[in-house]
């Protein structure tokens, strides 16, 4: 299991781009986690933002040596951190989805996500940082996001960020392990049974064409490709930022909007 060495720091432009520098000059140990009170830039895919008020969410980031992957099983590191987050969520109480590729919901609003950066060497994932932003205790949000929400929200209560940072860091560590210990087969069942809408048909946008489509989730490949079945039982496959469900496309808000992995 990870033995998570914990570095706290009061102020940072992202944990993921100051754990990546210092991965970058030293060799530090799998488990190393940058933990920041205020992250002033916190970034998701493709430039999107992270909104999250100073000493009120969890914004931390985890250092993860995963040589025992190729990398086209890269997504599968996702999996298991979206698992990890549902599990410890799901242990406070309330019912949790995964929104691919690995957002956290709470029925329709967004409450956790996660950037995911790798570093290879090869065929070979030298390190991965796993960068997390969950709202705990903040209880109103200001940017222009469309569904976020926070733990507070959900329970009506506030929680002790310090006693549920180890909480967390555990369920990573079991799923992790899984991972290592090569229960794939069991993480991507558990990973589908946890994917927010598949239980039925939606309407879906094309995002580059504008074409839109219903069809039913049906498969998450290990490099992390979505598959959905359309209407005409024909398999379609998209990356990351191709596709969105209709209603969050026309609200602003693509199916993958604000985090993902890079």
């Amino acid at each position: 299991m990870i033995d998570f060495k914990i570095d706290k720091v009061s102020e940072t432009l992202s944990t993921n781009e100051l754990l990546k520098s210092l991965a970058d000059r030293e060799p530090l140990p799998e488990g190393y986690t940058v933990v920041a009170v205020a992250q002033t830039a916190g970034r998701g895919q493709i430039g999107a933002s992270w909104e999250s008020q100073p000493g009120q969410n969890l914004t931390f980031s985890v250092l993860l040596r995963p040589d025992f992957l190729k990398a086209d099983q890269m997504f599968l590191i996702s999996k298991v951190v979206a698992l990890a987050l549902t599990d410890y969520l799901e242990s406070t109480g309330g019912i949790f989805k995964i929104k691919w590729p690995n957002d956290i919901y709470h029925f329709d609003s967004k409450i956790c996500g996660t950037l995911i950066e790798n570093q290879f060497m090869g065929d070979k994932i030298v390190y991965s940082i796993v960068g997390i932003g969950l709202n705990v205790n903040q209880e109103a949000f200001i940017s222009d996001a469309p569904n976020p929400v926070s733990m507070f929200n959900i329970f009506d209560k506030k929680f002790d960020l310090t006693a549920e940072l180890p909480k967390l860091l555990h369920q990573i560590a079991v799923w992790y392990q899984m991972l290592a210990d090569g229960w794939e087969d069991k993480i991507n069942e558990s990973y589908f049974s946890r994917l927010y809408r598949t239980d039925k048909p939606y309407d879906f946008i094309a995002v580059e064409s504008g074409e839109r489509f219903t069809g039913q989730i049906a498969y998450v490949e290990s490099n992390g490709h979505l598959t959905i079945t359309d209407s005409k039982g024909l398999p379609r496959r998209f990356w990351f930022k191709e596709v969105a469900f209709a209603d969050r496309f026309n609200a602003g808000q693509p199916i993958n909007e604000i985090e993902g992995e890079s």
